[in-house]
């Protein structure tokens, strides 16, 4: 039986989720145990066809697959559930022996990957999802990698498909390989990221036609977003978000409190990185230069739609 004490007051609460359509289509967003789709395109809220009932406790990850016709929901109910996005209806449901912190899908569909608190990675077999009109299947997961004890914050699949990254609270990030065959394991270590000198708490890839493998983008606790060469583990450049917005500050003692990186997104030709910052009102951008492989401030925007730049490093920007 999972302990009590396993709970972390620091993730008690469990944050709001925004997860949006590959074609914006779809947003669905998540608050504790409410999960609630909104189609864009026709400005109405969508019904979810869901026999095996609704979640229980706090959902903690949320994801579209690349394609657009799976959705994951997950979270402290320990239950996986895997949508059809054509009808919105649950098609698997998968029971975690732990309350599950992170989910990622393949890129081409076909496996669901999700991670639990004890830093257990699992895959789920969905190659035939495309079964109509029946009650959910529940689906057994396989372990197929393990972080030894620390909570696996985020998952993420590479642009290529050839790996699959997960992050932890202890300053990790896991290159692995995905195997064809994932079910029996995957065993085979790329490399890994480490310099982040707090828990990583987002990831994303950063890619162009020029550069079909992408980069690895990382945020942190440490107030920092670092660049990556996923494929050999190398510390390409780092930017330190916090000081930047000249949000460091003391807490009366000689060491400083450094606002945490809570999240990350690119655009779509990922040459914009938004960074979310804690405490901060409204959202920082970086400009990452894949010729140059470097990260650099473009522009802070406040919530009240202002655009601005902290005095540290100059005025406002034209943009």
């Amino acid at each position: 039986m999972e302990e009590e004490s396993e709970k972390n007051p620091e993730t008690d609460v469990a944050p709001a989720l925004i997860s949006v359509h590959p074609t914006h289509k779809f947003v669905s967003v998540a608050v504790g145990s409410d999960l609630r789709v909104f189609n864009l395109q026709e400005s109405c809220v969508v019904t979810l066809a869901d026999e095996s009932g609704a979640h229980k406790d706090s959902i903690r990850a949320i994801r579209y697959s690349a394609n657009g016709q799976l959705f994951v929901s997950a979270g402290d109910d320990k239950l996986v559930k895997i949508w059809a996005t054509d009808s919105w209806r649950c098609i698997y449901s998968v029971v975690s022996e732990k309350r599950v912190s992170a989910v990622g899908i393949s890129n081409d569909g076909m496996f669901v990957c999700f991670a639990d608190k004890f830093g257990v990675v699992y895959v789920v077999d969905i190659e035939d999802h495309d079964v109509e009109d029946r009650v959910p299947v529940n689906k057994k997961a396989v372990p197929i990698l393990s972080h030894y004890c620390s909570i696996i914050t985020r998952l993420e699949f590479s642009l290529d498909g050839r790996f699959i990254v997960s992050a932890d609270r202890d300053f990790k990030i896991r290159v692995t390989i995905f195997p064809k065959n994932p079910v029996n394991g995957a065993h085979e270590i790329q490399s890994f990221c480490l310099g982040h000198t707090e828990f990583v708490s987002c990831l994303a890839f950063v890619g162009c036609q020029d550069y079909p493998q992408g980069l690895l983008v990382s945020g942190s606790g440490d107030s920092t977003v670092r660049l990556w060469d996923h494929t050999s583990g190398s510390l390409l450049d780092t930017y330190n978000c916090g000081a930047q917005a000249e949000l460091l500050h003391s807490n009366g003692k000689e060491e400083e409190i450094l606002p945490a990186i809570t999240d990350l997104c690119t655009t779509p030709d990922s040459s914009v990185v938004a960074v979310a910052i804690q405490s901060l009102p409204g959202v920082m951008l970086l400009r990452c230069n894949l010729s140059t492989r470097t990260l650099s401030v473009a522009k802070v925007v406040s919530i009240a739609g202002e655009a601005f730049i902290p005095t540290s490093i100059g005025g406002h920007l034209g943009f």
